[in-house]
Order: structure tokens, then sequence, then C-alpha cells
């Protein structure tokens, strides 16, 4: 016997009029109210037993005292036409259940076997669409094309209620988000045949009419001029109607830095389809801001920032910024203009700095200027940058240097990870590539490459691993005449721990330098005590030395404790360097990409 299936959740108006009769009967009865001890034991398939448990309506009332004898016996009786609806939505249309109620027994026992069968299949599918879709021949074919491949309840799978909605929202979604936004399910049935323990599915889709972008329509803007927001819009007037262009218009604002908040959108009345105006709304940030900052950490010991930034110079949104940044080791002054955003996505900017660095006996002063293009797409981040810079080395026990570069430089990074501040899956990788040349105002001829790779891995549902490794090598005749940063040193909190920041180098003099070529690997072990506080255990090698040969890995392990915090992951860590035989201790904040 075919019927049309219909879904009503079990505890629907039968359910609802008995709660009404029996809290009637408790209010006109009180001494009814005594309340009865009973125990229900399901005996399923465990794949079905919570549902079961937490939708009987006999479950429900477990522990209500107004319940008597005979409505406990009703309860009872209405049991397998519940168990049986909850089933169907499951699939299973023909389950075979024996009930048995003991009211001798002190408390009352109560049990249900059930033996759901064999679960009905999805025995055919018909996907069609109507509306003014049908004049347009070529998308509607395209699109029933993409609609029958992505159908997420194909023939031959379990037919479950869930699937059934969630499969036809999918469908629909792929008309709402392109062309068709006021699209609609024009009718859907599932005809299920229990004998044969078959389903045939019927989904007809009405398009509505086909929709075009017009004009930006911009409000909020009062600093900032209009060409910000014209020169990223990715969409054209007279382009068919995509909501992943609204998205990607509204990701660029946000990514701007300019705006507080951002809205885009656009109206979708079905009566006026054509050119229909994107509406950008905005609040603007404050164009200038001074901030401070306070902070500390093993490897760069107590720090301090003062910066100012001005995100409307000459009133056409080109952004100024300048950074004072004072540590124990490092101290520098920064400062970039970077123009707005290009409409493909470009952040130009130039910038100037100078830097003082004075680290395991190697004192550098450097100061330079350079121009940037930087563009992220996506989960890909790519820089282009020039820089010239001249340096002056003193390094204790040895001789000094002066130092100067034209260097060209080229970063590629790819970013993959569940949660950016908390990552706990997923992996980051970045590449680098970059060089001088002596004919380019540079002391010497140099390529310099740089890898680095992190992967996080879950372990059950609280801990996790993390793999990290670096590569680095520059070629050249010799390491003279190439400027520190461009050479590499390790060791310190986000490197190989156990020993002091940068200080796995070359030994030059009384000072450690860096070197030509570079290798770093780390893998640790996260366990998750609360939801923000963990334990870690941790093994790191690494060494920087001026031949692949002269690499000898230093080798770091130890403990560590782990806290979410409010501005990033702070991490404490006690480790034994084995090269050195001491412990040392790390004190981080925040995650290193």
């Amino acid at each position: 016997m075919i019927k049309l299936f219909r879904y009503r959740r079990a505890g629907g108006f039968p359910g609802i009029l008995l709660v009404l009769v029996c809290l009637l009967i408790s209010v006109i009865f009180p001494a009814a109210a005594a309340g009865l001890d009973y125990r229900v034991e399901l005996d399923v398939p465990k794949a079905y037993h919570d549902l079961l448990q937490s939708n009987l309506d006999i479950n429900r009332w477990h522990n209500t005292q107004a319940l008597n004898a005979t409505q406990l016996q009703r309860l009872y009786q209405a049991a397998p036409d519940d168990i049986r609806k909850l089933l169907a939505t499951e699939g299973f249309y023909s389950p075979e259940i024996t009930a048995s109620i003991a009211l001798r027994d002190k408390p009352i026992q109560i049990r249900f076997v059930v033996v759901p069968g064999v679960p009905t299949q999805v025995e055919n599918i018909d996907l069609s669409l109507q509306g003014p879709v049908e004049q347009m021949p070529q998308v509607r074919d395209k699109l029933l094309a993409h609609l029958r491949q992505t159908w997420q309840l194909p023939v031959g799978s379990v037919f479950r209620q869930a699937a059934w909605e969630s499969a036809k929202r999918d469908a629909l979604k792929a008309l709402l988000i392109n062309r068709f936004p006021s699209a609609r399910i024009a009718s859907s049935q599932a005809v299920v045949n229990p004998q044969t323990r078959k389903v045939i599915l019927n989904v007809i889709l009405d398009s509505g009419p086909a929709f075009s972008f017009g004009t930006l329509h911009i409000s909020g803007l009062e600093r900032y001029p209009s060409s910000i927001v014209e020169r990223i819009n990715p969409i054209q007037a007279g382009s068919p109607y995509s909501q992943a262009k609204l998205l990607e218009l509204q990701a660029r604002l946000q990514d701007t830095t300019y705006f507080r908040s951002v809205s885009v959108s656009a109206d979708t009345d079905p009566a006026h389809p054509d050119n229909v105006p994107v509406q950008v709304n905005v609040v603007e940030n404050p164009s200038s801001k001074l901030g401070f900052g306070i902070g500390v950490s093993t490897d760069s010991g107590l720090r301090g920032q003062i910066e100012y930034q001005d995100l409307n110079i000459m009133q056409r949104g080109w952004r100024f910024k300048t950074l004072v940044k004072l540590e124990t080791k490092q101290q520098s002054l920064n400062t970039e203009l970077q123009l707005p955003r290009s409409d493909l996505g470009y952040l130009d900017s130039i910038n100037a700095f100078h830097e003082r660095t004075d680290i395991e006996g190697e004192t550098s002063v450097r100061s330079g200027a350079g121009v940037k293009r930087r563009r992220s797409k996506g989960r890909i981040e790519t820089t282009l940058a020039a820089q010239y810079q001249i340096e002056h080395q003193s390094i204790a026990g040895a001789a000094g240097n002066n130092l100067k570069a034209l260097t060209l430089n080229y970063i590629w990074t790819y970013r993959n990870v569940n949660n950016p501040m908390f990552p706990a899956r997923g992996y980051v990788f970045s590449a680098q590539l970059g060089g001088a040349t002596r004919a380019l105002l540079s002391d010497q001829d140099f390529v310099r490459g740089y890898t680095r790779a992190v992967y996080y891995l879950p372990v059950g549902q609280r801990d996790g691993l993390i793999f990290r490794g670096e590569l680095g090598g520059v070629l050249a005749s010799s390491r003279n005449g190439i400027p520190s940063d461009f050479l590499f040193r390790t060791g310190g909190d986000q490197s190989v721990r156990g020993y002091s920041y940068l200080s796995l180098g070359v030994k030059q003099g009384d000072a450690v330098v860096g070197g030509r070529y570079l290798a770093v690997g780390s893998v640790e072990y996260d366990h998750w005590l609360t939801e923000r506080w963990g334990a870690a255990v941790f093994y790191d090698v690494g060494d920087a030395a001026d031949s692949v040969p002269d690499l000898h890995l230093a080798q770091g392990y130890g403990i560590g404790a782990r806290w979410k915090s409010p501005v990033g992951p702070l991490n404490l860590d006690l480790a034994y360097g084995q090269a050195v035989h001491a412990v040392r201790l790390h004190f981080s904040i925040g995650v290193s990409f």
C-alpha cells in the first residue's frame, strides 16, 4: 500500500491533550497526585536508544507527581505508536515492538523490545525547476545538472527525515545564492511504500525572476572618500546576482580598518529584479588613533610600545603609521605610508625604519627604507618587497662591519586553521625567496630561501599535537657582507626551547652571529585539563651554521602550562637544553605563524 509520508513529532495534539488532562486531575483531585514509581527499559539498538529515551512521552512524565495508574496505562498503550513515529524519522516504517508491564512490581517495570527492521531506501528522485528559469534553457540545464549532482539524499541511501529536510534546503540554497534570491520550494513529497521499504521523492523548485546587480549606494561616509569602497568593489553593474559577491565586498571593507562595522545587501523584491542597487552601510572608525602597549617575554625581556595611526592623510584615505618599540634587547622606530587597497586587492606601501639590537654579543644598528606590495586572497597572502638598508655591526671580541644591501624579497603564506587565535586543527606554510647583487648597491651577491610549516593535529576531544619545522639557506661565497637579518640564528621561546634567544648560531669572537643555514624541528603534545587550561610536553631540535655539515642540532625538551587568555594563548615552559646542561624558563603569549 502506497501512502504519502507526513511527519509529526511525537507529543503532538494527543500528547498535549494528555498533559492537560493530567494537570487537571492533579488540581481537582490532589489525593491522586501521590505519584508512581516506575522504570522504563528500552531494548533497542544503541544507535536509536537516545532518540527514544529522550522523546517518548512515557519517559517525559517519569518524575511527575501528578501521574496515577490510569494515566500510566494510557502512556504505556500510546508508547508503541510513539516509537513507530520516532523510528520513521530514521527510515524504519515496519518495526517490531514487544511491550510488557508489571504493575505489581515495586517499582513498576515497563519494557519495550524494539526491532527496527530493514530501513527504507530512496528508490527514485524527481527533481525539476519551474518559473522564469524555463526561459533560460542553458542556465536551467546547468542548474539542474548541478542540483542532481549535489543532491544530498541519493538513490539507495536510507531515507531519514532530517536528511530529507536538509537536502531540500541545500537544493533551494543553490538558487538563492546565485541569480534567483526569491526562489522557493513549490512542492515536495516523499511517497513511502512500507511493503517494499522504498520511497519516491518529488521536489519542484520555483526559481522566481533572475536578478541582476545595479550601482553602489553608500551610506555612513563622513571622514573617508567613497573611492575607498568603489575601488575594491568586485560587483559590476548589470552582472547576475551573487550572494558570494556581496559577502566578498563586505569582507574586503571589513579588512580595510577604516570601518567599525559594515553591512552589504541588495533588495530581492521579485517585482523589481533588474539592476538591484547594492546597499553599503558603514560605521567609520576615527581617522587617528594613539595606542600604547606593554609586555614581557623571556626572549625580549620587558617591552613597551607607542603607536600612532592616521587613516586619512590628505583626505585621500592614505594610512600613515609610526611605531616606537622599546625592548631590553631591541629598540626600533618604524614608519609606513599605505595606500588604499586597489581594485585587484593589492595594498601598496612605503616604509622607513631605524633599529638597534644587542643579542648574544652582536650589536647591530640598521637603517633603511623600502616599498612593499601585499595581497590577501582567501587563505593565501603574498608580499613583494624591495628594501635598501645600511648596517653597522659590532661583535664582542672581533672586528665590526659596515654593510649595505638592496634586496628584493617575495613571501608566500598559506593559512588553513580552524581558529586563528587558538588553532587546534589545520596547518600554516610560509616560503620566502630573496636576494641582492653587488651590481645594485650591495656588498655581496646572495640568494636566500626560507620555509616554515606548522601542523595542528587534534587527538580525541581535548588533546592535540603540534608539529613545527623550519629550513633556511643562503647561497653566497661567504656570509661576509650579508646583513644580519638575512642570516640565521635560532633558540628561544618560539624556536628551540632550553636555550636563550638566538643563542644557536656561529661563534665569532665572544659573540654568536648568524649563519647561512638553518634547521629546526619541534613536536608538542597538549592536554587540556579544562576549556582554558592545559599542560604540554615538547621536544625541540635546531641549529644554525655556515655549512650543512656544521649543523649540530641542539636538543631541548620539557613540560609546560597553557592558558587561553583573552589576548591569545599564554605559554609557560620549563625546558632542559641538553647542549648547555641547563634548565631554562620560557614565557610567551600569542601564536607565531
